[in-house]
């Protein structure tokens, strides 16, 4: 028996064997635009049943990030399907207007309305049996997150969704040298702002993260200005990435999408 030691033929591997193990109709690659997402979609593209890309707008990102998951997609010859928060008559603004700005507390609110429910779209138009299921290949890695260490597994089914994590067990070191190993390059707004920019909700935003994305990106920084505006007027938390007073964060899991998210 022959022991396969390459860790990109383990991956891809792996997502063969989910598709196997729950009878899945096809592998998607859940593609952000950052560096990890990038990696897992290389990846999941080698696989016998990958079908192609998928990438959820949120209403509240950096337009060149999208930019650059059109423009990749369009080089690799992948397939892909966009998703918008709006459709689903999800609007971050008017979230913020409602609630105030999220904090930590609200991160699972968040990704419900901007995520979550977009998915669920996804999978409506692609899963045409009642037992079908589809293979979900992300970006998650275990050493993404400090609070979260171990907590990334190599699969996990929820319902329809088959959640599957080719690179969980890989450093960002090793994920940077497989994106040059194949000559693709990255997203320029992950190496200007380390960080994909696909959903600025701001549950977890850094201090002054507003003010190195409104640096780069004026229009996008000026939108949110904007947005802060709006919700002050409406009387609720109205400072954009500032945790409102008393809240902690919540310990409601969300899914492999937002690991990156939550990481400290």
């Amino acid at each position: 028996m022959t022991t396969v030691s390459n860790p990109v033929a383990i991956a891809v591997t792996s997502l063969d064997a989910h598709v196997a193990t729950y009878g899945a109709c096809g592998v998607w690659a859940m593609f952000s635009g950052g560096d990890d997402s990038l990696t897992a979609s290389l990846i999941a593209a080698q696989s016998s049943a990958f079908r192609g890309c998928v990438h959820i707008d949120t209403g509240i990102g950096i337009p060149e990030t999208q930019d650059f998951v059109r423009e990749t997609c369009r080089q690799q010859g992948w397939l892909l399907r966009v998703y918008r928060a709006s459709d689903q008559q999800q609007r971050y603004e008017d979230l913020a207007v409602q609630y105030g700005f999220p904090g930590p507390a609200q991160h699972f609110r968040m990704y419900s309305r901007l995520k979550e429910r977009a998915l669920r779209q996804f999978i409506r138009e692609h899963k045409t049996l009642r037992r079908d299921r589809l293979v979900l290949a992300t970006g998650a890695r275990s050493t993404e997150s400090v609070r979260r260490m171990g907590s990334v597994q190599p699969v996990r089914r929820d319902g329809a969704k088959v959640w599957a994590n080719p690179i969980h067990n890989w450093t960002k070191i090793a994920c940077l040298d497989y994106i040059a190993s194949r000559g693709v390059p990255r997203n320029p707004v992950v190496e200007l702002l380390h960080m994909s920019g696909e959903c600025l909700c701001g549950c977890y935003a850094k201090p002054n993260e507003l003010a190195e994305i409104a640096l780069w990106y004026p229009t996008v920084g000026a939108h949110i200005r904007a947005i802060e505006q709006r919700v002050s007027a409406a009387g609720k938390p109205c400072v954009w990435g500032k945790r409102p007073p008393g809240q902690r964060a919540s310990r409601r899991r969300v899914s492999e999408l937002c690991v990156g998210c939550e990481a400290e």
